[in-house]
């Protein structure tokens, strides 16, 4: 997460960068070309370090490490900060207090909701039927993947990919998302936390937990797999497809041993003990790493999910043991605790088991979806090239 000197410039140094004088500066800003800040108690303003770049054009490396052929430096989606993080300048926590991911989804699309979500989803609910024996035992993802290009083809609207021809497509893969998700007959236009919540027989009030989880994992920006994700996009693929991108890529090795796997087995050694400090210092004693925490990491969704999760679940003893686990680790190390493991609990607690991260992934694929848009309508098909850096041919090096 970037801090605010490295989001921002003071003057001195917007006009030193740009190469003129203080009134051009500011004429910069009122022609909306540089966007700024007024400085708490002061009369001074900051001033967008990617807007002084850009129009300095010279984009620093430190910042923008891509090359000129590079697959993209730029995004309108999602800023994170220090402080916390935003989708399209609105604060995500502050979102998830009332957002839906229909309604998430219609701010990262940039359509209006009830011109994608009011048309009923595709009907491919025949083929689904047939195959729900065959594909009972697969994993969330796998089901999805193997059912895609099915539900895919019983849509032809699917192949157009107009903004909001692709946004229409994007409110039916979430729904045969959570309708794969929770195995149901067909698809529903309830909003999908309710859906969710329905179909796996939460206790009272828990939808609300569901939705905010759904918000809050909607993006987070360039990650490997939203990058994965882009890179498909470029040459023009469905939002199935560039779904499917995201799946095939949160199933690498990678991603599921070193975020997925790890901290599974560290949530479940915590909710089996007595109590969560004890399954802290057993990995201190022996020089485990702690998957979940980390020293770098202060991240607000942790903060609102594990309070709505607090609020619904009262007196929950597999929270208490979170929580003690949570202070111990701070205790001994100053980490905090990472969205993936009220993220995972969430999944746990639902009985998605082996698939304890699909309720967030299917907030993901809102984020996905934007970020596919935004790559193929925003950005010609790029061809980048290597450095070629290994044995010269044997002609040329004689």
């Amino acid at each position: 997460m970037s801090t605010d000197d490295e989001l921002y410039v003071d003057s001195t140094e917007a006009t030193r960068m740009l190469g003129v004088s203080l009134q051009t500066l500011y004429a910069y800003v009122s022609r909306k070309q540089l966007r700024s800040e007024r400085i708490k108690g002061s009369r001074s303003r900051k001033y967008w370090r990617a807007d002084v770049e850009r129009l300095a054009g010279s984009v620093s490396e430190q910042v923008f490490p891509a090359s000129p052929a590079a697959l993209v430096s730029e995004t309108k989606i999602t800023l994170l900060t220090a402080g916390g993080m935003y989708f399209r300048g609105h604060d995500a926590i502050a979102l998830s207090q009332h957002a839906t991911l229909e309604s998430l989804a219609a701010l990262l699309w940039q359509v209006e909701e009830a011109s994608v979500f009011s048309d009923p989803p595709v009907d491919a609910s025949d083929v689904w039927h047939q195959l729900r024996p065959s594909l009972s035992e697969l994993s969330a993802p796998e089901r999805m993947i193997a059912m895609f290009p099915m539900i895919e083809r019983a849509n032809v609207r699917s192949y157009e990919l107009s903004p909001q021809s692709y946004a229409r497509t994007g409110a039916d893969v979430l729904r045969w998302c959570a309708t794969l998700l929770v195995k149901a007959p067909k698809p529903s236009t309830q909003p999908l936390h309710l859906f969710v919540s329905k179909a796996l027989k939460t206790e009272p009030g828990f939808d609300d937990v569901i939705r905010r989880l759904l918000v809050l994992a909607a993006d987070h920006e360039f990650d490997p797999i939203t990058f994965a994700v882009r890179t498909v996009a470029n040459v023009g693929v469905t939002a199935y497809q560039a779904v499917t991108t995201g799946l095939i890529a949160s199933q690498g090795q990678r991603f599921q041993a070193e975020r997925y796997g790890s901290a599974m087995r560290f949530l479940h050694e915590i909710l089996a003990s007595k109590n969560g400090r004890m399954a802290v210092v057993r990995r201190l004693r022996s020089g485990e790493s702690m998957p979940g925490f980390s020293e770098h990491t202060h991240d607000p969704r942790t903060i609102a999910l594990m309070d709505s999760l607090e609020r619904s679940l009262r007196g929950s003893r597999e929270l208490r043991r979170i929580r003690e686990a949570e202070c111990t680790v701070k205790e001994a190390s100053g980490a905090s605790m990472e969205f993936i493991v009220p993220a995972l609990f969430v999944g746990h607690h639902l009985g998605l088991h082996g698939d304890e991260l699909s309720i967030a992934a299917l907030g993901r694929m809102v984020g996905w979806i934007a970020h596919a848009m935004e790559q193929f309508h925003g950005s010609p098909l790029i061809r980048p090239r290597a450095s070629y850096v290994g044995p010269l041919p044997t002609d040329a090096s004689s």
